[in-house]
């Protein structure tokens, strides 16, 4: 009996200590958007959000869009060519409420201030713009 009880001890006591404890707030969360084509671009890829001290951090990585400007927009993609019929809350808002650096090769980082509350509580795309015109877009999950 003594033995289970020193064995129970020592089965909890290392429980206790191999418990994980919880990382700080916003270290390993991420968001984010897969980049579809629009119009048969040829352009796609992924969107990350990295949110850490109040500020989101945007990694883009997507093919065929060297040189071409991106967005954060509010609304979701599929009222990007026009928003009759769309509810207030998921109307496609043509000026980026951020502007995010320019695709250079594939990739494009920018840190926004941005919560993750912001982020995550009304619904947001990312766009990838060519001129006047979005060649590609993802809403984020």
């Amino acid at each position: 009996m003594k033995k289970l009880l020193l064995a129970s001890a020592i089965a909890g006591l290392s429980v206790g200590l191999t418990t994980p404890t919880m990382a700080a707030e916003d270290s390993y969360e991420q968001y984010q958007a897969s980049i579809a084509q629009r119009a048969d671009s040829g352009v796609s890829g992924t969107a990350i959000f990295i949110p850490q001290n109040g500020e989101m951090t945007v990694r883009l990585n997507v093919e065929n869009a060297d040189g071409m400007s991106a967005g954060l927009h509010t609304g979701i993609c599929r009222y990007v060519e026009g928003n009759d019929g769309a509810p207030d809350l998921l109307a496609f808002d043509d000026d980026p409420l951020f502007d995010l650096s320019a695709v250079d090769g594939n990739e494009s980082v920018t840190t926004i201030d941005l919560s993750t509350e912001d982020l995550m509580g009304d619904p947001h795309s990312v766009a990838i713009h060519d001129g006047d015109s979005i060649v590609a877009c993802g809403n984020i999950q």
